[in-house]
């Protein structure tokens, strides 16, 4: 594509000159990055009014709380092409910076294979699955199995060609993608919410993903089109492969079950308000992180060229976690200053305003874990998996302890009485512990990630020494 190619200096042109000149000076990293923010925000701005008006305005209170369960269940449900991902991921971006083109197609032939194998797997688990999901939920299933088990697959196929596009450093159609899929997500939902709100949730949440493989398969046409043999690979990346997945499945694993576990307890544990009052909190959090999402799509090949490479990669992290950091935390500061005024703006989030005071904690939460995955982003893309050790149990503990404290009547009888008392005392039950004890968790898990830093720093200075 035209837009990722070099800017050729143009005489007598002086606003691509400009452009071209702009560009040289800000680096590929920050122009892309840049770029994708600027086209991912606008996105946003759509998304912000489908999480924030129109899905509190067309689903009542009572499924409100079901909405953020029902998006992690389509996550658990594409959990196998998801593990698939990352490991083609890395893979592509070594095949493309080696000019192999033709094994990059072979892997996406592979990647949409096992999409076909996991649909049926998909399938099969639903029957069993959905029921207890659904009355855990306390909604009814009607349509929204088939639609969870489809957003679920179309999701995970959407990151595979989105990281080919990552991978052959096709970010203007990245940028052009990440534009599009909101709009579409919206006029999705304007259409299938009549019929059943829920429904119409998950109906957007296929939407995005859907456009994104259709732009992203036009864009890759180019690259990949008929002019491009399949190339197979050879035993010894296959070999690799498999020993680079082990733990990634262990990193996807635990953190898509255990995220999805974490929202159904929300939705389970809490009164109907209070779940829906975290509806409302998270999606505004959540602009927290919107920073890290749009460095972590530019990051990752760039971290594992370097990787392959052996260059030094601290100056690239240290950009990443920054620019993660800085954005996220500025916004808790505005939400703890005014986070009751920004309640009281849209009548549909009024009803939950007696919860503002925890929307600047889980920001922070939002901001802390934001920069984790872009620390763990960049350790995989470099195959270094040191951190899992720390990691794993941090985030079963992250869930753990709020199913054990919630839960404490499964423990009569095991433990003693008087530490099941004490865990009855604490009403574990209620919005603000939840939301306070992820902060303090989510704290953790960034402090572990800094010492590891100083840790990575520490050992490159010896080196060089």
């Amino acid at each position: 594509m035209a837009s990722d190619a070099p800017i050729p200096p143009e005489s007598g042109r002086a606003p691509r000159g400009l452009v071209a000149r702009l560009r040289a000076r800000c680096g590929e990293f920050w122009w892309w990055t840049a770029l994708i923010f600027v086209s991912c925000r606008a996105g946003d701005a759509i998304n912000a009014f489908i999480g924030l008006w129109l899905v509190p305005r067309c689903v009542g209170s009572d499924e409100l709380g079901a909405a953020l369960p029902l998006m992690q269940a389509c996550s658990a449900f594409g959990l196998p092409v998801a593990i698939l991902v990352i490991p083609f991921s890395r893979w592509l971006t070594l095949y493309a910076a080696a000019g192999q083109i033709g094994k990059v197609k072979r892997l996406l032939w592979l990647v949409l294979g096992g999409v076909a194998a996991a649909f049926l797997l998909a399938i099969l688990a639903a029957r069993f699955v959905m029921p207890g999901l659904f009355e855990r939920l306390r909604v009814e299933e009607g349509s929204l199995g088939l639609l969870i088990v489809g957003a679920g697959l179309v999701g995970p196929c959407s990151t595979a060609f989105t990281n080919a596009l990552q991978g052959l450093k096709r970010f203007g159609a990245l940028a052009l993608a990440n534009a599009v899929a909101a709009p579409a997500r919206l006029v999705a939902m304007l259409a299938a919410m009549p019929f059943r709100a829920l429904s119409g949730y998950v109906v957007g949440q296929a939407a995005s993903p859907a456009v994104n493989v259709a732009i992203s398969a036009a864009a890759l046409r180019k690259d990949l089109g008929g002019g491009v043999k399949s190339v197979p690979l050879g035993r010894g990346d296959v070999l690799a492969m498999v020993r680079y997945t082990i733990p990634i499945a262990a990193y996807v694993t635990a953190g898509t079950l255990l995220s999805a576990w974490q929202t159904l307890l929300f939705r389970q544990r809490l009164p109907e308000v209070e779940s829906a009052a975290f509806y409302v909190i998270s999606r505004l959090a959540e602009v927290a992180a919107y920073a890290g999402i749009s460095i972590s799509l530019v990051a990752f090949p760039m971290a594992a060229e370097a990787g392959r490479d052996g260059a030094d990669a601290m100056p690239l992290l240290r950009k990443m976690i920054l620019g993660t950091l800085l954005p996220g935390f500025a916004l808790t500061a505005l939400f703890a200053v005014a986070g009751a005024p920004i309640m009281r703006l849209v009548p549909v989030w009024e009803p939950y305003g007696p919860y503002s005071g925890l929307l600047a904690a889980y920001s922070a939460r939002v901001t802390l874990i934001a920069a984790v995955g872009v620390f763990a982003s960049f350790q995989i893309a470099a195959a270094r998996f040191g951190f899992m050790w720390y990691w794993l149990p941090l985030t079963i503990a992250d869930t753990g302890v709020l199913v054990a404290l919630t839960g404490y009547g499964a423990f009569e009888g095991v433990l003693p009485d008087a530490a099941v008392e004490w865990m009855r005392s604490l009403n574990a039950a209620t919005l603000p512990f939840f939301v306070w004890w992820l902060v303090a968790s989510g704290a953790a898990m960034a402090a572990a990630v800094a010492l590891h830093i100083a840790a990575i720093a520490r050992r490159e200075s010896q080196n060089a020494s």
